[in-house]
C-alpha cells in the first residue's frame, strides 16, 4: 500500500464505491446522525446524491481515496438563504482503519478551501460530546464549541448530547497572520 492520498470531488462514476464507503462508515460507528438504512439504498441512489450535491450552489462533496479505494468523505452544504449565504454546514467521515492518519484533517482543509472559494466565511458542525477523536480534530483546526444540544441524538435508546462548533475562516486567517480586528 502506498501513502498517496487523493482528495477530490465525487463524480457519478464513484457511486458504487461511495455506496460501499457509506455502508461501512454507518455500520462501524454510531457517531453519524443517519442510520445505514437511511443512506442511499443502491449505487443508483448514490449517483443521484452525487448529482444533487454537484448541482447545489456553492456546496461540495469531497472524497478521500487511497490505492483506488474510497476511505473518507466530507460535505459542505452552503447556506442558500440570503442571510445565511456566508455560512455552511460541514460533515466528515473516515473509515476506522484509516483514522489518525491525517485523512480527516486533509478532508477538512479541502472543505475549508472550497468554502473560501465559494465566499463562505463561517463553517458549522455538530459532534457528539463523547466523540473525543473528532472533537480533538476540530479543535486543532480552530473550531470552537459554541453550545451544547442536550439529548439531541437518540442512539440505541439513549439520548446523547452534541456540541455545536464553528469556525470563522477570515478571523482564523487574521489570527494566523498575527493581525487583530
Amino acid at each position: 500500500m502506498t501513502d498517496a492520498l487523493v482528495i477530490r470531488e465525487a463524480v457519478k462514476a464513484d457511486a458504487p464505491d461511495l455506496k460501499r464507503l457509506g455502508d461501512a462508515l454507518l455500520t462501524e460507528t454510531a457517531y453519524f446522525h443517519r442510520l445505514p438504512q437511511e443512506r442511499a439504498a443502491t449505487a443508483a441512489d448514490m449517483a443521484a446524491v452525487i448529482e444533487a450535491m454537484a448541482a447545489a450552489p456553492r456546496s461540495a462533496y469531497l472524497t478521500a481515496w487511497r490505492d483506488g479505494a474510497a476511505i473518507g468523505e466530507a460535505v459542505l452544504l452552503a447556506g442558500q438563504l440570503q442571510r445565511l449565504r456566508h455560512s455552511g454546514t460541514v460533515g466528515v467521515g473516515v473509515l476506522a482503519r484509516c483514522a489518525r492518519q491525517g485523512v480527516g484533517r486533509r478532508l477538512m482543509r479541502a472543505i475549508e478551501a472550497r468554502a473560501r472559494d465559494a465566499g463562505i466565511d463561517r463553517l458549522e458542525l455538530t459532534v457528539l460530546v463523547d466523540n473525543a477523536p473528532a472533537l480533538g480534530l476540530y479543535k486543532s483546526l480552530g473550531y470552537a464549541v459554541e453550545g451544547r444540544k442536550s439529548g439531541s441524538v437518540l442512539i440505541d435508546g439513549a439520548l446523547k448530547d452534541e456540541f455545536v462548533m464553528a469556525k470563522c475562516l477570515a478571523l482564523s486567517e487574521l489570527a494566523q497572520n498575527g493581525e487583530s480586528g
